[in-house]
């Protein structure tokens, strides 16, 4: 009788225990990574008139007019930095403030550099090297831009004479005698200083000409831009590549980009059991935000229960999935870029749990 009766108590004990088993969750393969913020690339090669052609397109796709220097912060429009008002002291020398076009003329730009300052010239960097006199060629004569020390310069943006931060749509910049593909690009980054984008000035071949590069987004999201001119520093005694050195020497002349904007405000919403609601207007299953582009929402557990949030779209309105969470005070936040609608919900409950992020 031993052997049933101990038979008879491990199957009742295997059924209690699979009655109180929980099988693991398998959530779905997550949908494709997000697709990189869209962008219009502008770029040109060639003379002044050339150069001024594809900066009237350039213009027009950032929308608006030219917002006058020292102008208070505008909802549209462009604002643009061609050197040759620069007052006659913070000329040729080594210390143009980094601050000058956010504080001087105020245009929501700040400067920084890994170098040791900045420069405005009008000798065509010939005080720097005499070598290069007949180097360059400005496309909004006389004066041009470099950093000292480094072919580096990033280019922050803030609310036109304020300390606020700002988002650009676009920017683009004239570069002066790029002779090596891909030595000149600008990299352009977000609030979270992440790089979203990059692009590179076309070159030439033999003759010196103007190159234009620039691209412009959907929405204002670039918070900040880094710019390489060319392989090297300027020094005393360096030749570029086209008269026997062996770097290619790339100088600045206008910069031309979007009215700085404040970023739009983030987004809340709370994970329950079993909802998703908007913090911003209650709305539940489906909770419904609207942000704009560039803003971060944020999904906040609020007590314990296990949920994820997946996104269901269609490429290219997807964001990444988060794992399945279940603390609570867990969180889970993505930023996103491109307008369009997201629709989401919870892997584990489906269609019971749904929300929607509506980017703009």
């Amino acid at each position: 009788m031993k052997p049933t009766i101990y038979a008879t108590f491990l199957a009742l004990a295997f059924a209690s225990g699979c009655s109180n088993y929980n099988a693991p969750v398998v959530a779905p393969p997550p949908p494709p990574p997000p697709p990189p913020p869209a962008f219009t690339l502008f770029e040109t090669l060639g003379d002044s008139v050339s150069i001024a052609a594809k900066l009237t397109e350039f213009r027009t796709a950032l929308g608006g007019g030219l917002n006058a220097p020292n102008s208070p912060p505008a909802d549209s429009g462009r604002r643009e930095i061609n050197w040759d008002g620069v007052p006659a002291a913070l000329t040729d020398v080594d210390t143009f403030p980094a601050n000058f076009f956010n504080a001087n003329s105020k245009r929501g730009a700040l400067y920084s550099t890994p170098g040791s300052g900045l420069r405005v010239d009008s000798t065509n960097f010939a005080a720097v090297n005499a070598g290069l006199a007949a180097q360059f060629t400005a496309f909004s004569a006389k004066k041009l831009f470099m950093p000292v020390g480094s072919n580096q310069v990033d280019v922050t943006f803030r609310l036109a004479g304020t300390d606020t931060p700002g988002l650009v749509k676009g920017f683009g910049a004239v570069f002066v005698d790029v002779d090596r593909a891909g030595s000149a690009t600008i990299e352009y980054f977000d609030v979270d200083s992440q790089r979203i984008a990059i692009v590179r000035a076309p070159n030439h071949a033999g003759a010196k000409l103007l190159s234009f590069t620039g691209a412009v987004f959907p929405a204002p999201i670039v918070a900040r831009v880094r710019i390489t001119s060319g392989d090297a520093a300027l020094t005393p005694t360096i030749n570029d590549i086209s008269d026997g050195g062996t770097q290619d020497l790339v100088v600045m002349d206008d910069f031309v980009f979007g009215e700085p904007r404040p970023l739009g405000p983030d987004a809340q919403v709370t994970v329950g059991n079993v909802f998703f609601r908007s913090a911003q207007n209650g709305s539940q299953n489906a909770a419904v935000d609207t942000i704009a582009a560039g803003a971060r929402i944020t999904w906040t557990w609020n007590a314990a229960g296990s949920h994820s949030i997946q996104s269901t779209g269609i490429p290219p309105e997807v964001f990444r999935n988060s794992v399945v969470m279940s603390a609570a005070g867990s969180s889970y936040s993505v930023r996103i870029f491109n307008p369009g609608i997201y629709n989401y919900d919870c892997a584990v409950h489906g269609a019971a749990m749904t929300g929607r992020i509506v980017v703009k």
